[in-house]
């Protein structure tokens, strides 16, 4: 699959050599996981993209999308499945051991969860002019992810001094490695363009990504979703 996105990528280059850029779009995304993975519950995501729209024959394209998207994971045992070893087999029985010597120390334990995405994205699309000025482009294509997903505890101590009626309080984050992947995927969805003026259209589009299963390979074992759907609203600047 790799194999095939590169040799693809080439011969999109190719085909392009000659052909014209059409439009670049910046537009803001919203992205929410569809069939979740590895314990997972919830999983969206606010980014920002950037589309180079290459016009090749009559109305069909080729539209090149890179960006980035910042996820918020929701996985309630997170702190178990993530085989942190430094956690699981020296941090946490230290913890637990030091609140069993002191009946006055009291922690609470959380975890936040990000992943920082990357999306390399080659997409053909065709034109359909329905009314002037209104354009609905159907697209599909493929890309990679390039994924990092970043976890720490957050602990909340609280130490009371019963003779002096007082509590101390405080509190720090221990982050754990990052896990790294780039899984492929294929992408299908549609745009709609409304002219606004000579020079600029305001675009609204959503698709829908499916990631191919490789395990073992890629990262994909790691990924917390097999499917997503994005919603996108911009801005293109024509030429």
């Amino acid at each position: 699959m790799k194999n095939f996105l590169y040799i693809s990528f080439l011969v999109s280059l190719l085909s392009i050599s000659n052909a014209q850029v059409k439009s670049i779009n910046i537009s803001a995304d919203y992205s929410s996981a569809l069939n979740k993975r590895l314990e997972i519950t919830k999983a969206d995501a606010v980014g920002a993209l950037v589309l180079i729209k290459i016009n090749l024959v009559d109305n069909l394209n080729i539209n090149f999308t890179g960006g980035y998207k910042l996820y918020s994971l929701n996985e309630p045992d997170v702190l178990k499945s993530w085989n942190w070893d430094f956690w699981t087999n020296r941090y946490y029985p230290k913890i637990i051991s030091d609140l069993n010597a002191d009946p006055n120390l009291t922690v609470e334990i959380g975890a936040v969860q990000k992943m920082d995405l990357i999306p390399v994205v080659l997409l053909f699309n065709y034109d359909l002019n329905l009314f002037e000025g209104l354009t609905v482009s159907p697209s599909a294509g493929g890309g990679i992810y390039f994924y990092t997903r970043r976890m720490f505890a957050t602990e909340n101590w609280s130490k009371k001094f019963p003779q002096a009626n007082y509590t101390l309080t405080y509190s720090y984050r221990n982050f754990a490695p990052d896990k790294k992947g780039n899984p492929v995927f294929a992408k299908a969805g549609v745009d709609i363009t409304y002219n606004l003026l000579s020079y600029l259209d305001l675009t609204a589009s959503t698709y829908y990504t499916k990631m191919f299963e490789t395990k073992g390979k890629m990262g994909y074992d790691m990924f917390p979703f097999d499917s997503e759907l994005s919603f996108n609203l911009g801005l293109s600047f024509k030429y």
